[in-house]
Order: structure tokens, then sequence, then C-alpha cells
């Protein structure tokens, strides 16, 4: 045999050994996925505060009252109570007030985006859009943060999907939403939203079927009557936006929409 064969042969039988020893190894087991950290349960401050917003935010205003009222000696310094504190000073029209317990809370509490975002309403109905669209800002690096450092926070989800739609980034607002909505946000509000990012995009099919949702929930959501019936008459729907209007102004005859829908009414019934 010659030298090139003997090598050929060894190379050979070689190669074949380490096939053998290979197929003999077993493969490792896949790593198990890590599960994501869950959010810590909400404390006290924060559920009230949660449920007075909700209620204001369907404009329930003597319902949040009285929640927050019933709870003031025990939370009544926490930021969260004075963030929710400061919507309804708002809702009330008490705007001076409203805008102190806004950004106390929000200094008090540097991570959360809730008093931002209520800001950000506050001045948008006092017609401020300088300082709206500082405060949404705000509310969106807020949120923007707790998402990142925790993906499953319902509630950072929400408010960072709010203050998207408002800021106009409509696509990444609705994704966020319906994170909020899987990890268990108030589907209530989450529509809501939903109906304003269509509203503001003037997609107004859609924009109607997000409040029709809101309120096959809840009947007495104020605010869903008034943007379902903008909604109505863009499509050429007059007689749907007459009755969502009419019915808005008996539920928040007070609230700073009313004198547009008024207006509105008067208008289309010419």
């Amino acid at each position: 045999m010659t030298l090139i064969s003997r090598s050929a042969l060894t190379a050979g039988i070689a190669l074949a050994m380490c096939a053998a020893a290979a197929a003999q190894t077993p493969t490792p087991p896949a790593p198990t996925p890590t599960a994501a950290p869950a959010p810590p349960p909400p404390t006290k401050a924060e559920r009230i505060a949660d449920r007075a917003i909700a209620l204001l935010a369907g404009w329930k205003v003597k319902a949040a009252e009285n929640l927050l009222a019933a709870n003031e000696q025990e939370l009544g310094t926490t930021p969260e109570y004075r963030g929710a504190l400061g919507y309804l000073q708002a809702a009330q029209g008490k705007w001076d007030q409203a805008t102190a317990s806004l950004r106390a809370a929000a200094a008090d509490k540097p991570t959360d985006p809730a008093p931002q975002y209520y800001l950000g309403e506050t001045m948008s109905w006092r017609q401020k859009p300088a300082d709206v669209g500082t405060a949404w800002k705000a509310a969106r690096t807020r949120a923007t943060a707790q998402v990142e450092a925790l993906p499953t926070g319902a509630r950072a989800q929400y408010y960072l999907g709010a203050a998207q739609a408002r800021l106009k980034q409509f696509a990444p607002a609705r994704t966020a939403l319906e994170q909020a909505r899987t990890a268990g946000f108030d589907p209530v509000l989450v529509d809501y939203q939903t109906g304003l990012s269509y509203t503001l995009e003037e997609k107004w099919q859609q924009a109607v079927q997000s409040f029709d949702k809101v309120i096959a929930t809840d009947a007495k959501f104020a605010h869903a009557y008034f943007y379902r019936g903008l909604a109505h008459g863009k499509l050429g729907q007059k007689d749907r936006l007459l009755v969502d209007l009419d019915l808005f102004i008996k539920l928040a005859p007070n609230a700073p929409k009313a004198g547009i829908a008024k207006a509105t009414l008067a208008a289309a019934r010419r």
C-alpha cells in the first residue's frame, strides 16, 4: 500500500470514528423559556385612584367624588390619590386646583404616566395647546420607560397607548392598547381609547365599532356617545348623530364637550 493510500485510509477511519461518536452524543435539551415577570399587585392607593379615574372617564363625576371623599383620610396625601383628585377637579371646572394637583402628583411620583396624561387632557379642555403637547409627551416617556422595564404591565401599556393616540401615533397606540387588554386592563377603557385613536385618524366606521363596544358594556359612558355621534355625522348618518349627541348632553350636561355637542345639534337641525 502506498503512503498516500495509507494516509487516506487513516483519515477515513478517523472521520468515521468522529461521526460515530457524534451520533452517540445525546442532543442537549432545549432551554426552558424564562417566564416574563409578573407585575406587582397594585396598592390600595393605586386601586382607588384607578377606579376614580375610570368613573371620570365615563363622566360619572359624582360617583368619583364620593369614592375619593370616602378614602381621603387614609390616602389623601398619596400621589395616586392627588392625581385622581386633580382629574376630578378638572371635571368640576376647578382649573387652577386641577392643574396644581396634577403637577404635584406628577412631581411626587415621577415614574407614573397618569398625572401627565390627565394634565394634558385638562390643558386640552382649557385650550392650551402648547401645554397639552408637553404633558402628553411626558406621559408617553414615562409609560415607555415602564413598558421597557416590565412589558406585562397592563397600566403602563394602557397609558402608553392613550398618549400615543393623542400624539397621532395611531398604529403603535392600538398595539399598546391591545397589549393592555391582554394583560387584563379594563376593556371598556381600552375600547374607548381605541375609538379615540380611530376618531383622530378619521377612520369613522372603525371608530363607531369601538364606541359600540363601549356602550354595549356601559350604556352610561357619556363621551362614547359624543365621539360616536361625531363619527355618525362624518358617515352621513344624521339621525344617529342627533340621537347620540342628545344622549351625551343628558349624561354630561356640564362636560367641556357639551358646548360643541349643542352647537353641532343646532346646526344639524336647521
